[in-house]
């Protein structure tokens, strides 16, 4: 018998666990929100504990900006960054820059094109 984390033909393995992950995207559910992740590949109980801890607010609409998430940028006071959703439901005016929240770690960020 097989244990979860041994190698298994079509399966990724979960970054945080090890446990073997059969489907993808993960899905779960968190603050009201589905997340589907393809990569970094996680197992769901692993990618909800990183839900909880990495986790910004939104400095829009204060709402929960889950890691692996697309998300506007804001300059704010003493060199410090603020968070956006990048979607349509929540939308920031001044938003110039654009990038991906990792986990506890903003990507590369790049400007948005002024009109």
């Amino acid at each position: 018998m097989q244990d979860a984390t041994s190698a298994s033909p079509g399966a990724d393995h979960c970054e945080e666990c090890g446990v073997a992950v059969r489907q993808r995207p993960t899905c779960v559910e968190y603050e009201g929100e589905e997340i589907f992740l393809f990569h970094p590949v996680f197992c769901a109980d692993c990618l909800l504990g990183l839900c909880r801890r990495y986790s910004v607010a939104c400095a829009n609409c204060g709402g929960v900006i889950p890691p692996y998430s697309m998300v506007g940028v804001l300059k704010a006071d003493n060199g410090e960054r603020q968070y956006v959703h990048m979607t349509t439901r929540c939308t920031s005016v001044g938003s110039a820059f654009h990038g991906y929240l990792g986990k506890g770690t903003l990507g590369r960020f790049v400007q948005v094109e002024a009109c």
